[in-house]
């Protein structure tokens, strides 16, 4: 009897591992970790993105990317899932925190934050340095930019105009954000200020000036299906409010065509570099294109000249150091030189 019940004891002890060794074996899995997180975006090379991992995950991409289509690559825990999925194409909006939540194999839940942040736009690292005008039946002026930031952009200048003798020093200081753009141009002199308010894709849609505390002009631009200004209306509000308007074609870069108050100014252009490029944040570049202000390359014939078109001299760097030409007929001499800082 003792035999058969040390038996039946045995068997019972060996019955019960056997279930319990069962039973852990197919327990689920609670595990629901991201181990891994890498994004791709179109036209970004994978070495400029950066990664900081943890709960709240942070992604630094470089300026100019496109957050609307991001396919994030993600590794989770085994037998886990996440939502939105690893492969999918994902919107995100700078700045801003997105969920990811992972489920583990036993239903576990762990959410996940994961923000992208685009850098700051870069200047190009060529930093004008005086820019002086001589315009027989115009304006005589010389412009020292005096101040760049750590991005390469201009920070402040000041603008001497010699009217006869009579010159006016005029000192202007351009506000940044942290994104890089310019959110106000002011002048303590001049006691007037210009402030920006930009749209989601990163342009300035209007701008407001006032002098000496009073709302003069109000602008309002609007921009081409590539981006390029189009229009930029002016409110002029001591006037009656007074609307004018001045629009553009750009091509590649260049103003070609400007239509100011009904009458066409065009341009041709050269390859060389315009001194203004990259002195300025896109956006606020793009508010001050014209023919003779802000472009890719430099005007070298036009409405604005005579047909013997504009004499350039460039530096190594294929910048110009000196413009001129001649209007009315070789009446009037135009020359221009410019300085730059040594890089």
């Amino acid at each position: 009897m003792k035999r058969i019940f040390s038996t039946l004891c045995l068997f019972i002890a060996v019955a019960i591992s056997t279930v319990s060794c069962s039973s852990d074996s197919e327990s689920a899995s609670s595990l629901a970790s991201i181990n891994d997180f890498k994004i791709a975006i179109a036209n970004v090379d994978v070495a400029s993105i950066t990664y900081n991992l943890g709960t709240a995950i942070t992604v630094s991409v470089p300026y100019g990317a496109s957050l609307e289509a991001v396919i994030p690559t993600i590794t989770v825990s085994d037998k886990a899932t996440i939502s939105p999925a690893s492969g999918t194409k994902v919107s995100f909006v700078n700045g801003e925190s997105k969920p990811f939540t992972v489920t583990a194999e036993d239903g576990t839940t762990k959410v996940y934050t994961v923000t992208i942040k685009v850098r700051p736009e870069v200047g190009s690292g060529s930093k004008l340095k005086t820019y002086k005008l001589n315009d027989l039946f115009g304006e005589n002026s010389t412009t020292t930019f005096t101040k760049y930031n750590t991005a390469n952009f201009v920070t402040e200048f000041t603008k001497d105009v010699d009217d006869f003798g009579d010159i006016t020093s005029t000192t202007y200081t351009l506000v940044y954000n942290d994104k890089n753009e310019v959110i106000e141009k002011k002048s303590e002199t001049a006691k007037e200020s210009t402030v920006y308010t930009y749209n989601s894709a990163g342009q300035i849609t209007t701008a407001v000036y006032k002098k000496n505390s009073v709302l003069t002009y109000t602008y309002a631009y609007t921009y081409d299906t590539a981006g390029n200004l189009a229009s930029e209306k002016r409110t002029a509000h001591a006037e009656k409010d007074a609307v004018s308007e001045v629009k553009y074609t750009i091509v590649n870069g260049n103003v070609t065509k400007e239509n100011r108050f009904g009458e066409d100014y065009t341009a041709a252009y050269d390859s060389k570099n315009n001194p203004f490029k990259g002195i300025y944040p896109s956006a606020y570049a793009a508010i001050n294109a014209g023919i003779q202000s802000v472009n890719v390359n430099n005007p070298i014939k036009g409405t604005f000249a005579d047909p013997a078109g504009v004499k350039y001299i460039y530096n190594t760097d294929n910048y110009p150091v000196s413009a001129e030409y001649t209007y009315f007929d070789g009446l009037a001499t135009v020359s221009k030189t410019f300085t730059y800082y040594a890089n």
